[in-house]
């Protein structure tokens, strides 16, 4: 594993959905080793103008193409018109946000990131590493999907319909592989964050475990987590002061603690809080950060995830029930080749929802552990004070991922999405009877 992850950092971990955010045009900005901006080529900036003109040109194409098809319900050129218009236009936002809107936001959204790792991960490489391998899968099974789904798509449609050239199904792509690009990115930041919130919340399981039992955090925390600095100014200023009286430790029943050891102890409490108080306002910040990069491009990807649910869900059951005449050595390749759709649209809202709710889940575990440590009779009194401030702080600052401050994200989203297609389908069935 040495010789083939061998320099792994933050960089490193996200490095394969960077390379290809940055073909999508999706990551103009590059960054060293070190987290330092490079300066953008002009031939990038060419390249990143150029795939915008390239992909508003094949998504205008393709929706003049299909809406002027012939022989096709109301209802599916009406769904048809707006999937591929509110798709074409969710692309290019996001490739000109990205490049006019982000690069501030993401530089800043890289220094905090590291900030936090430095102080919250006990094993960083590690972390980067399984990050890495996670991406790196990914990306790969994503858009090996993707290309083989494209494949499928055209193969089916050009034998269904021998009118349909191969270059409006080649238009209708880039669109596409672009928005599951910004997908992808949405989803492993927040991702990201959970897992810092797992660091988080796994620290102060630690403090709780252990402050229960003052004899486990006299001799785990205080000799292990202490550094030699404080140690060596304790020792010092006990040996200076002639009038101290030191009580040696002995064994008792009630667990008699060293008096001179144990303003230590619980000065590494009050400390350790403060600490995670500051990384918990990392993270809010972060979360602020991916709100405002994301907003409106997933605002547009719900509404045209949406309506590609609602239309292919409608074409396979339509078909199912030969509501609509398909030729019968198709039938089994057109419902195979709408489950595909149906497969990667599910992936697409899943990959939105489904991190958001657990983020925002592990925000409200670290709340309750803050109240839980609140009820320790074993703290000092800036312990507390630290603790009473944690707690106003989660009072004030909640994570919550919204769509452009339209629709909050997380499970409930997903099933109201779920249920009001299931609905739509059921009427639209009724009136197509």
């Amino acid at each position: 594993m040495e010789r083939v992850l061998p320099k792994a950092n933050f960089v490193f971990s996200v490095r394969p959905l960077y390379y290809v955010s940055r073909v999508l045009g999706l990551g103009l900005f590059s960054f060293t080793d070190s987290f330092v901006v490079k300066e953008i080529n002009t031939l990038w900036i060419l390249y990143t103008v150029i795939l915008l003109i390239a992909v508003l040109t094949c998504g205008v194409y393709c929706t003049v193409q299909r809406v002027g098809q012939s022989g096709l319900l109301a209802t599916i050129v009406v769904n048809e018109f707006l999937m591929m218009f509110i798709g074409a236009l969710k692309a290019v936002s996001s490739i000109f946000i990205s490049v006019a809107m982000n690069g501030a936001k993401s530089r800043k959204f890289i220094s905090t990131v590291v900030k936090v790792d430095r102080s919250l991960l006990s094993d960083p490489i590690t972390t980067y590493r399984k990050t890495f391998i996670f991406t790196l899968v990914q990306v790969f099974a994503v858009y090996s999907y993707e290309a083989t789904l494209f494949t499928y798509d055209t193969w089916v449609w050009t034998r269904a319909m021998g009118s349909l050239s191969i270059w409006y199904f080649i238009s209708g792509y880039p669109h596409r592989i672009v928005n599951i690009g910004g997908v992808l990115q949405f989803c492993d930041i927040v991702l990201l964050l959970r897992s810092r919130f797992q660091a988080l919340n796994s620290g102060l399981g630690f403090i709780l475990k252990d402050s229960v039992d003052p004899s486990i955090v006299f001799t785990n925390v205080a000799h292990e987590s202490a550094s030699s600095s404080v140690v060596m100014r304790n020792e010092n200023s006990v040996s200076e002061d002639k009038s101290v009286t030191i009580i040696p430790f002995r064994d008792s029943s009630q667990f008699m603690v060293n008096r001179i050891r144990q303003p230590r102890f619980k000065i590494l409490k009050q400390k350790n809080v403060h600490d995670f108080r500051e990384i918990y306002d990392d993270l809010c910040d972060i979360s602020v950060l991916i709100n405002s990069m994301y907003g409106f491009q997933l605002l547009l990807e719900l509404g045209v995830t949406t309506f590609e649910l609602i239309l292919s869900s409608y074409l396979m059951l339509a078909t199912i029930l030969g509501i609509h005449n398909v030729e019968t050595d198709t039938i089994s390749q057109f419902i195979s080749l709408m489950t595909a759709w149906l497969l990667q649209y599910a992936f697409k809202l899943i990959s939105i929802t489904a991190p958001c709710h657990s983020a925002t889940t592990e925000a409200e575990n670290t709340a309750v552990l803050v109240q839980k440590l609140l009820l320790v009779p074993n703290f000092d009194h800036d312990t507390v004070a630290e603790l009473q401030l944690f707690s106003q702080q989660l009072l004030q600052r909640k994570i919550k991922f919204t769509a452009f401050g339209f629709l909050i994200l997380d499970y409930s989203l997903l099933f109201t999405i779920i249920g009001g297609v299931t609905t739509f389908l059921v009427v639209a069935m009724q009136y197509s009877n």
